[in-house]
């Protein structure tokens, strides 16, 4: 890539324009410019006219503000440099898939991705999505910066007072069942927001037209399967989380609120229970992969599996057993479908023999016929 570095101004302007026409790069590290005046930005604006597109990457907060004042944050693309936090001594209070949550003082937590996670699918997106959540109504955090911790992205976030719902539940094991209840109260009213395609994506459309994305471990005709299975979920114009599971979820003054946006979006609430199920419905019976959960290690196989069943029973409320039956079986097949797509979202998670178990199970439940989603 190439790297301007020092003070850019009317006295090496000249010798600045002719070395970088001469490159006429489209990559830029500024990572290293302390200060760019009007000569020097006169010679970016004729490096955009001579190339397709011109990106500045790692920009300073006072080479931003010149740019930003100038009118070049509409001209080229300009990405500021992430500032840099250590999380050495902070309380860890959430762990998850994804990522784990530091405090880092009273009144911000940090969530730190792990390395393997894409910033430009998943950290990237973050911050607009649960700007556009917070507004539309749904209970969340607001995160207001990215930032670097060692090797990892961060997302920052203003969370007063907040625990984890999960750190809650272990401390007062005697009221779990009302923190689950609440729980599945304030998930089925989130469920109730309506938003618009605008400002978030329609879910069952974006995995449609992502699955061309899994050629290398679909056939043709499990494709054409898999793509049924999502378009027989009915379109809905309500808010879903995307990931939501009691690791994503804070208690603040009494009150539920959500975290971990990144994969939030529009549509059928089947696709927010695949997260629940996921955790406390197929991984239940399997002691290894309980262990191995930073959720579910601090549980019994008794509990988890109470949990799962209270979650559902008061989310569909209903004790109908025949429903429920049908609702786990509709729910884990579109958890299978889209666990298949962390092959792209998160290599290396799935293994040839975890991919083949999941295909299997889903084609079977699709060769049995597609039942209208009953909730």
């Amino acid at each position: 890539m190439y790297q301007i570095k020092g003070k850019i101004d009317s006295t090496n302007a000249p010798g600045f324009e002719k070395e970088i026409m001469a490159a006429l790069p489209t990559e830029i590290d500024a990572s290293e410019l302390e200060y760019i005046s009007s000569a020097g930005l006169r010679v970016l604006l004729k490096l955009s006219k001579a190339v397709d597109k011109v990106t500045l990457n790692n920009v300073t907060s006072e080479v931003y503000e010149i740019l930003d004042v100038a009118g070049f944050t509409t001209i080229l693309t300009v990405n500021k440099a992430f500032r840099k936090v250590s999380v050495e001594g902070c309380e860890l209070i959430g762990k998850g898939m994804t990522g784990d949550v530091y405090r880092t003082d009273k009144e911000t937590v940090i969530k730190v991705f792990h390395p393997n996670i894409s910033f430009d699918m998943l950290i990237k997106q973050e911050n607009q999505k649960a700007k556009n959540a917070f507004i539309s109504g749904v209970p969340t955090a607001i995160p207001y910066d990215i930032v670097k911790v060692g090797d990892s992205y961060g997302t920052v976030y203003e969370l007063l007072n907040a625990k984890d719902l999960v750190e809650v539940i272990i401390e007062g094991r005697e009221h779990m069942d009302d923190y689950i209840r609440m729980f599945a109260q304030t998930v089925k009213k989130m469920h109730s927001i309506e938003v618009s395609p605008e400002m978030f994506q329609v879910q069952k459309t974006a995995s449609v037209n992502a699955l061309p994305n899994l050629s290398s471990i679909l056939t043709e005709e499990e494709t054409e399967k898999i793509k049924a299975i999502y378009e027989n979920i009915p379109d809905r114009n309500t808010f879903i989380h995307g990931d939501c599971h009691i690791g994503n979820a804070m208690l603040q003054d009494g009150e539920m609120m959500f975290i971990d946006l990144a994969t939030c979006g529009m549509g059928h609430p089947i696709i927010d229970l695949t997260s629940m199920h996921s955790l406390f419905k197929e991984r239940a019976n399997n002691p290894k992969a309980i262990s191995e959960s930073p959720i579910l290690r601090h549980f019994t196989q008794e509990e988890i599996s109470h949990i799962w069943d209270l979650y559902i029973r008061t989310y569909l409320d209903t004790d109908d057993e025949a429903l429920i039956k049908k609702a786990e079986e509709q729910i884990f097949a579109v958890s299978l479908a889209r666990k298949l797509f962390a092959v792209i979202a998160i290599p290396g998670m799935l293994t040839p023999e975890m991919i083949g178990a999941m295909k299997h199970a889903i084609i079977a439940y699709y060769d049995k016929g597609l039942e209208p989603i009953c909730f």
